[in-house]
């Protein structure tokens, strides 16, 4: 993939507590489609994960920032991306359990 053919960032603040991401027609085209993929498999009970890297210039993520934004300090080089269906999400402590069976 040709990281000139579409604008996908996500950068983080010093500490980490803010992500932005940073996307143009064509990012938003590919992240849509990483995600649909994950709804497809969810929907089918799957949990699945994808990947999106920016180490190489084929790569999906660009590293690309904005410039004397103090809030937005470390660009990202891969980001994952997990589909949880709920009993995995529970199991995973990732959401309480709303089985009143199992409290």
């Amino acid at each position: 993939m040709d990281p000139s053919d579409h604008l996908l960032s996500f950068v983080t603040s010093e500490d980490g507590t803010m992500v932005s991401v940073h996307l143009d027609l064509e990012g938003v085209k590919l992240l849509l489609k990483k995600l649909t993929g994950i709804r497809e498999k969810l929907e089918a009970n799957d949990c699945p994960h994808t990947h999106l890297f920016g180490y190489n210039p084929w790569d999906e993520l660009t590293q690309t920032k904005l410039q004397n934004q103090p809030a937005e300090n470390t660009t990202v080089g891969h980001v994952k991306i997990y589909g949880w269906n709920e009993e995995w999400a529970v199991r995973h402590g990732l959401k309480p359990s709303t089985d009143p069976a199992k409290d």
